[in-house]
């Protein structure tokens, strides 16, 4: 006998006469527990089903895409490399001469600009020579450096003691420091150069992504 034939029958034992207070006792009863009352547990609703399903796409768009740019960051960030891409470039900080502005190692992303519009106070990065790029604010511009028409720029570190001893010519600016990320340009170095520990690893991650999905996602029962 379930839950609902021994209510009732205890109901009807108690109070035989009164059917109206019966049926309103037995409604509350399957209000507050349909198992209890006799019946079973429907399946999720179907509300709860649909944020589950965007919450695993979500999920899933999240970590594929960190892993792609932690991939395609430490592929496309070489600091021999200075050709733009988009107009931007990305560059790691090397030393400190500008460390109480951008940190050593820090990621500067640096956007192509006219010569020009470039002005004292602006933290800029150029090619001191052909293998080395350097990011320090422009102190001093000279309008025609060198009777060559072009402009020139005297440049400092920010935490070092004198000027650079060079002028920079405006072909050499590759662009205006748009901002930076701390850490993450030597973080970036670190993996360009050890692609292979960089991929090994993200394949291990993208195997245990995997298999943690498998064991705590259960797919629903047929039948």
């Amino acid at each position: 006998m379930d839950v609902k034939a021994t209510a009732l029958a205890l109901l009807h034992d108690e109070i035989p006469n009164d059917e109206q207070l019966l049926d309103e006792l037995l409604a509350l009863v399957e209000r507050v527990s349909p198992q209890a009352a006799g019946g079973y547990p429907g399946p999720p609703s179907a509300g709860r089903s649909k944020w589950l399903k965007v919450w695993n796409i979500v999920s899933a768009c999240l970590f594929y895409g960190l892993l792609l740019c932690l991939v395609g960051g430490a592929l496309l960030f070489s600091q021999g490399d200075k050709k733009p891409i988009l107009g931007y470039s990305f560059m790691n900080v090397l030393t400190r001469s500008m460390q109480s502005e951008i940190p050593q190692g820090s990621l500067v992303i640096v956007k192509k600009v006219n010569p020009g519009i470039i002005e004292i106070n602006d933290d800029i990065t150029f090619m001191r020579n052909a293998e080395t790029s350097v990011t320090h604010r422009v102190i001093g511009i000279f309008e025609d450096f060198g009777e060559t028409g072009e402009r020139g720029f005297e440049t400092q570190g920010v935490d070092s003691d004198a000027p650079d001893f060079d002028i920079v010519p405006a072909a050499n600016v590759i662009g205006a420091v748009q901002f930076h990320i701390p850490m993450v340009g030597a973080w970036l170095e670190w993996l360009n150069g050890n692609l292979i520990i960089t991929l090994g690893f993200a394949l291990g991650f993208i195997l245990l992504f995997i298999l943690l999905r498998g064991a705590f996602v259960k797919k629903p029962s047929k039948g």
